[in-house]
């Protein structure tokens, strides 16, 4: 079985081996140079993000700051106003209006009805009125023939 070694572990062996062999003389390890670099690299990168996590945690104090407020100004308006025996109250005007507006629509129909009834019956009044008339008319039409008249010339009959 091969045993893979990285280059920077490579280079860990190799700087031990210079370590060991030239005590006397520093030298800086490409590995530590290396990363270094990349901390060096990120390090700007991870300082904007540092700060916009400092933003972030500003407004979130804020943010929690007020939904605490908002919360006690809930509890006070719930003591203050007994809201349960509010929202009772309004379900029973609730109800009271809903069968207010079906009694209104029912008398609404009511009333409808009754006036089409009374319309139709002073129509039949008026129809009954006027066959009353046309048969006093004619009765007394009938009547009028009815009458004797005397037996006169017949070219001077009164008219």
């Amino acid at each position: 079985m091969e045993v893979k070694t990285s280059q920077a572990d490579q280079d860990k062996t190799n700087d031990n081996n210079n370590d060991n062999n030239d005590n006397n003389e520093s030298t800086v390890s490409p590995s530590l140079v290396l990363v270094s670099s990349i901390i060096q690299h990120h390090h700007n990168n991870l300082h904007q993000i540092q700060t916009k996590l400092k933003e972030l945690l500003q407004h979130e104090v804020v943010l929690i700051e007020g939904l605490q407020s908002e919360n006690e100004r809930f509890k006070e308006a719930e003591t203050t106003f007994n809201l349960p025996a509010l929202f009772q109250e309004v379900g029973k005007y609730n109800h009271k209006l809903s069968h207010l507006k079906s009694e209104m629509t029912s008398i609404t129909e009511r009333t409808a009805r009754l006036k089409r009834r009374a319309s139709r019956l002073q129509q039949q009044q008026q129809q009954k009125a006027l066959d009353q008339e046309q048969q006093r008319a004619r009765l007394a039409d009938q009547e009028k023939h009815l009458i004797a008249r005397p037996a006169w010339d017949t070219n001077n009959q009164p008219s």
